[in-house]
């Protein structure tokens, strides 16, 4: 059983599960100093890829935040459905003790090919994985306007200066 979002990260590189680290994981990534405890990604919709990463992170002890069964929650048509009617704009599972906290950015997910083609691939532990580049956290930091992002924002703003 995984114990960290370390250990949730590397199961899902090694059973090839299709997604983007973006948000505070892929800031720090970069060179950005904030701290986060959560793990953002931005998911391939597709059927085989939703599910093997649902059930990895449903294996581990980690639960949707919204009151919905297994069955709708592996269901990409289910997904999709959510985002038209409800505006879903992510989806969040996480374990009880909050060791596991993945947000899946579902909205992100329409222009999947062309995020992880702009995107880094950056190597932790000895695994490959794909993160957001500057331009693309920049453009959903600026879009979310959340309290951390100016923050995260000026982090990103220097380092891109630098490059």
């Amino acid at each position: 059983m995984a114990s960290s979002l370390l250990d949730a990260l590397n199961l899902l590189h090694d059973h090839h599960v299709d997604f983007v680290i973006v948000g505070g994981v892929a800031a720090t990534l970069h060179g950005g100093s904030r701290v986060t405890f959560d793990l953002d990604v931005v998911p391939r919709l597709t059927s085989s890829s939703w599910k093997v990463a649902v059930d990895l992170l449903w294996s581990l002890g980690a639960r949707p935040r919204i009151p919905e069964p297994a069955e709708r929650i592996w269901d990409v048509e289910q997904i999709q459905a959510w985002r038209q009617e409800k505006g879903m704009v992510a989806l969040n599972l996480r374990t009880p003790d909050g060791a596991i906290d993945v947000d899946r950015l579902v909205a992100e997910s329409d222009d999947f090919d062309g995020l992880r083609e702009r995107a880094v691939a950056v190597t932790i532990e000895g695994r490959s994985v794909y993160v957001a580049s500057i331009d693309e956290l920049i453009r959903m930091k600026r879009q979310a306007g959340r309290p951390q992002d100016p923050l995260d924002l000026e982090q990103l703003e220097a380092i891109k200066s630098r490059q």
